[in-house]
């Protein structure tokens, strides 16, 4: 997938709005595995966020690595960003969903156990 594809697929997913806060209007792409680190543009290593590098939610992630991290806007480089839940604003609400490469997502089911995957 290019960078074109992989913007447009994120955009839609977001509705425009950013996938961290719910509230600003998206205008910057964040990596949640660096690409110094591997990341690549596979949709489920995107999000869609406010602010830039140091400005609003983008700035915040890049300011705050542990929380990032916890919240899975920021995957390590050792992790498959497919296999980390990330806590973003959908349209009911802040929930940990599993973002897939083809621009869906889905709720974590923390009953099942993360859906039997390790996340730590």
């Amino acid at each position: 997938m290019n960078i074109t594809q992989a913007r447009r697929i994120v955009a839609a997913r977001s509705d425009g709005m950013c996938e961290v806060c719910g509230r600003g209007k998206a205008t910057n792409i964040q990596h949640r595995k660096n690409r110094s680190q591997g990341g690549t543009w596979r949709v489920s290593n995107l999000l869609h966020v406010c602010g830039s590098g140091t400005t609003g939610c983008h700035g915040y992630i890049h300011a705050h690595p542990l929380k990032s991290y916890a919240n899975g806007w920021s995957v390590r480089q050792a992790r498959d960003p497919a296999d980390m839940p990330a806590l973003l604003w959908k349209h009911f609400g802040r929930h940990y969903v599993w973002l897939r490469d083809d621009g869906s997502w889905e709720p974590v089911d923390f009953t099942a156990g993360v859906n039997g995957k390790d996340i730590a």
